[in-house]
């Protein structure tokens, strides 16, 4: 079923509370989930299951990482692990609530979870909900 960004997001606030441990009054759009919740790397999984478990969706480990990968078919996506210029690009058309300052040149694979925003997975349950119900309509 189709919710809308204000449905998602009062839905995913709790839950963002609980794997961060920060008031509800702290959590907006803009919130990056490392950097101003304080969230660690296993916070973020603990964050995907409850998601997956809430929204009832599948999230991938690596979910923007491979659909990043998909999009620039041939094209390295890092190298000594740093992302590479296509890679950056991708992920800013693949993401575009993430502030282009932050995907820039030098960015490391492993600094990618902290540029990800609660718009990222707000927009992500939006698009996993939405293709959810069209495959549904199809079957």
């Amino acid at each position: 079923m189709a919710m809308t960004e204000k449905e998602v997001f009062k839905k995913l606030v709790p839950l963002i509370r609980e794997v961060t441990g920060v008031r509800a009054d702290e959590v907006t759009m803009d919130s990056y989930l490392m950097r101003d919740l304080g969230a660690e790397s296993i916070d973020l999984l603990d964050l995907s299951f409850l998601i997956e478990e809430t929204f009832r969706i599948t999230l991938e480990a690596d979910e923007f990482e491979s659909r990043t990968q998909q999009s620039i078919s041939g094209a390295d996506y890092e190298r000594d692990g740093y992302l590479t210029a296509e890679a950056l690009t991708e992920l800013q058309n693949a993401l575009p609530e993430i502030d282009p300052g932050l995907l820039r040149e030098g960015l490391r694979k492993i600094e990618v979870p902290g540029v990800l925003n609660v718009a990222v997975f707000v927009h992500l349950i939006q698009r996993k909900l939405a293709s959810q119900t069209q495959e549904t309509h199809h079957a």
